[in-house]
């Protein structure tokens, strides 16, 4: 058997929305307890009380109302677009990483205003103009690409260095697209920078989004 208390805690903090609610002080208790009461049972092995269930919502909101922000404000410097983008991933292995070393000595794509190079466990993904997607075949010749997506477009945002350590801050950015059913291709970061990218399509809405966010 589990303490009533932990299991009430353990079933708020699953639930983006009850903890919200329960920070700021919004929550209906009883409603709720009623509500989770069989789950608070199943998993303290043990029958709970209604009553009880709300006791421990009650400590439990104190505590949460001291906690740092679910979802910090976060100020956004700026706002910079880029459209006509492609994404190429190559299969990770000794000779795609020896390609990479080489990438940075081309002169044209050494000035491409973006160019991200992920390399990951099994796979190297680079996200660049689509101008470019020629010179980058060229550098990888004889690797064949386990992906090209076109159509691709990248919303990158800027923010001060002092949210380094502020927990949270990349969700509370990603968050509106995911309410607004924007996809995400693939997110790069930075030190004081967050590259979404989105399909070229959705570009007007990511921005529209971001800059309602941006004027919070």
């Amino acid at each position: 058997m589990r303490p009533i208390a932990a299991v009430v805690r353990e079933i708020v903090d699953e639930s983006e929305i009850a903890l919200s609610a329960l920070s700021d002080g919004v929550l209906n208790l009883s409603a709720y307890a009623k509500k989770i009461r069989p789950e608070v049972a199943r998993r303290a092995k043990k029958e709970v009380s209604v009553g009880t269930i709300v006791v421990a919502l009650c400590r439990y909101e104190i505590d949460a109302k001291k906690r740092a922000r679910l979802f910090p404000k976060v100020k956004i410097e700026s706002i910079s677009t880029r459209s006509a983008l492609v994404e190429l991933a190559f299969t990770k292995s000794a000779a795609t990483r020896g390609r990479l070393r080489t990438l940075h000595e081309n002169e044209n794509l050494a000035d491409a205003d973006l160019l991200t190079v992920t390399s990951g466990i099994r796979e190297i993904s680079l996200i660049l103009p689509s101008t470019l997607k020629g010179e980058v075949l060229k550098v990888f010749k004889g690797e064949k690409p386990i992906l090209v997506q076109e159509d691709l477009a990248s919303l990158s945002i800027r923010f001060p260095a002092s949210y380094l350590l502020t927990p949270n801050t990349i969700f509370a950015l990603i968050r509106p697209f995911a309410l607004s059913r924007i996809n995400i291709v693939e997110v790069v970061s930075t030190y004081t920078e967050l590259t979404v990218v989105v399909a070229e399509k959705d570009l007007q809405a990511a921005f529209g989004v971001m800059s309602k966010t941006a004027s919070v």
